[in-house]
């Protein structure tokens, strides 16, 4: 009877122990970060969110410590929340960018590294580099090779190249969905060849760049995508040898529909018209599923006064990427040509649209 007592009279004392509070939690979950006690301190930072679930510093800490701990989907967790809570933090999006990188997910890569494109990288120089970086490495894995060229020609001009620039760059030259490190042996030279040609063509060095191109073209005479590049670069300084080089592109892959496009767009610059209508119709031939070669086979109609062929064409560029500003202004194009002024209209307003969220 008395052990029960005993028993009965400790029952209220054990529910009074409170749990450790919000501000326990978090000073514990410091100490620990500044011991190197990582592990301690992210279980404190967790227990500590559950208290408080839009803490920023500790959404930030814990998805820093994770990301130090190769803990990947505790990094992207947390710093996707930070996100959520902070839409404004470049920091945030890059560094959850970062974490689903390492976990390859590269649709969500894109879409967290968008964010911090979208607010201009406005982060400390280190991020704005990583996050540069990586969106050009996740739009090469995706198949974007243009839009990851794009991004490491901002990287380049805005800092020096380096190795991890070079090999970036000539895996999206050469129009390979590789990772660096998926590089096969018998290609790292290639690679790192063109990618220095075309880091040299960013920092806008004509001379370097040319002298690298030839060279890279000397020893690799059969790869399409290296003449592609190689023309592409000159087009912009002596057109006539650009041409050349796309043609050989072309003559080495005939259904390189990126080339076949490249050279419509030219030769509608120069006014030859059956040129320029012949490598489109060649272009959506090869790439039926490419919105780029119905765009240029549609500009191309146009320009020939032809603007319901132009029509069909763009609108299923529009259907393959409703996203793209470029199809919408030249369906809107189209319309306006064929006195459809409300289907202009709404075509216009979109390209608008799509224009603003791009920059």
């Amino acid at each position: 009877m008395a052990v029960m007592f005993a028993a009965a009279t400790a029952l209220p004392a054990a529910a009074q122990t409170a749990p450790p509070s919000f501000q326990t939690l978090s000073r514990q979950a410091e100490e620990a970060r500044n011991a190197k006690q990582l592990e301690k301190s992210l279980a404190l930072y967790k227990k500590a969110l559950q208290l408080k679930p839009n803490w920023d510093e500790g959404l930030w800490n814990a998805g820093s410590i994770a990301y130090d701990l190769d803990r990947y989907e505790d990094c992207a967790a947390s710093l996707r929340r930070l996100a959520a809570v902070k839409p404004a933090s470049a920091p945030a999006w890059t560094m959850a960018g970062l974490c689903e990188y390492k976990l390859r997910r590269f649709d969500a890569t894109l879409d967290s590294l968008g964010h911090v494109e979208r607010l201009n990288f406005q982060e400390p120089p280190e991020l704005a580099r990583a996050a540069r970086l990586h969106l050009a490495l996740a739009h090469t894995k995706t198949g974007s090779f243009e839009k990851g060229i794009t991004e490491l020609t901002e990287l380049t001009r805005m800092d020096k190249k380096t190795p991890e620039v070079i090999v970036a760059a000539g895996i999206a030259g050469l129009r390979q969905t590789w990772l660096p490190s998926e590089v096969p042996e018998r290609s790292r030279d290639l690679v790192f060849k063109l990618g220095d040609a075309m880091a040299a063509a960013m920092e806008l060095d004509y001379p370097g760049a040319t002298a690298k191109f030839e060279a890279v073209v000397r020893e690799y005479p059969a790869e399409a995508n290296v003449h592609f590049r190689f023309g592409a670069f000159l087009n912009v300084q002596d057109s006539d040898r650009g041409i050349e080089e796309i043609r050989k592109a072309v003559e080495l892959a005939p259904d390189h529909v990126t080339a076949l496009v490249g050279l419509a767009a030219i030769y509608l610059k120069r006014g030859d018209l059956q040129a320029a209508l012949d490598c489109g119709q060649k272009a959506v031939k090869a790439g039926p599923g490419d919105f780029s070669a119905h765009v240029a086979l549609g500009r191309a109609w146009l320009a020939a006064e032809e603007p319901a062929k132009a029509a069909t064409e763009l609108q299923f560029a529009v259907t393959l990427a409703p996203a793209s500003p470029e199809a919408r202004y030249s369906l809107a194009t189209a319309y306006t040509r064929l006195g459809r002024k409300d289907d202009a209209a709404r075509e216009l307003a979109e390209f608008k649209r799509l224009q603003h969220l791009e920059k």
